[in-house]
């Protein structure tokens, strides 16, 4: 069976990745933009290395999507609030990116793990990042996966002057049956603590916080992974490479 992944294209804004732009020789960066409408696709990949190819390729206005559509594999996405208000009888094709419209496959699919560098320290580096996951998990240390730099590393101006190194990326790594993510999710959690990579913070509400290495608030079959490279301004560019097979 196939690795199956959505690409959500976005029409209205035109970007939904990052802008990074250089003012003063500082780095500026401007979030990417709230989807008001696009469409969705279901692409279907025999290999990793054929979704590999498909993830160094998206353009500024795609991301990704681990669930799938519970309706048609092919559509237009538009708000919550504009879809409650349509006709059910005209609804066929339109979604929302919501959980009531996304699950998780039944068939492969892609476990990502976003790891992103504290706000107060070094970012890991990438041998640094594929160790700490293999420690924690040991069953991983012979599954194949894909490593990628996020779209907030490797800045450089146009001269070859590196501004920004490595700072977050992210793992890929391909599972049998994509409903399981959430629970791989919660044992790389749990191990991870367990190991002694886990951090308390506190909010500026005085709320405790539990971190750890990666981010456990994407595992939602709707949620959006902004994979592809930033939008970079005047005088920059970016050289993340493309994924690599681990």
């Amino acid at each position: 069976m196939a690795i199956k992944v959505t690409v959500i294209s976005s029409d209205e804004p035109r970007r939904l990745t990052k802008r990074i732009t250089l003012m003063n020789e500082e780095l500026m960066t401007e979030s990417g933009g709230n989807m008001v409408r696009g469409t969705y696709a279901v692409r279907a990949f025999k290999t990793l290395a054929e979704f590999a190819e498909m993830l160094g390729a998206l353009r500024i206005n795609e991301a990704l999507v681990y669930g799938v559509p519970k309706g048609p594999d092919a559509g237009v996405v538009v708000m919550k609030s504009k879809l409650e208000r349509m006709p059910k009888d005209k609804r066929d094709g339109y979604i929302a990116r919501t959980n009531d419209c996304f699950q998780w496959s039944d068939g492969p699919g892609i476990f990502m793990i976003d790891i992103d560098p504290p706000k107060d320290g070094p970012a890991l580096s990438k041998d640094g990042a594929i160790a700490i996951v293999r420690e924690v998990a040991p069953a991983l240390s012979d599954v194949p996966m894909l490593w990628y730099p996020s779209s907030s590393s490797y800045i450089y101006t146009d001269d070859g002057r590196e501004l920004r190194g490595l700072r977050g990326q992210r793992l890929y790594v391909p599972v049998t049956d994509a409903r399981k993510i959430p629970d791989l999710a919660d044992a790389l959690w749990d191990r991870a603590w367990a190991a002694g990579h886990g951090s308390i913070m506190v909010s500026k509400a005085g709320q405790i916080l539990k971190r750890t290495f990666f981010d456990k608030c994407v595992y939602q079959p709707s949620r959006l992974d902004f994979a592809a490279g930033a939008c970079t301004g005047q005088g920059i560019i970016q050289k993340r490479g493309k994924p690599e097979l681990v």
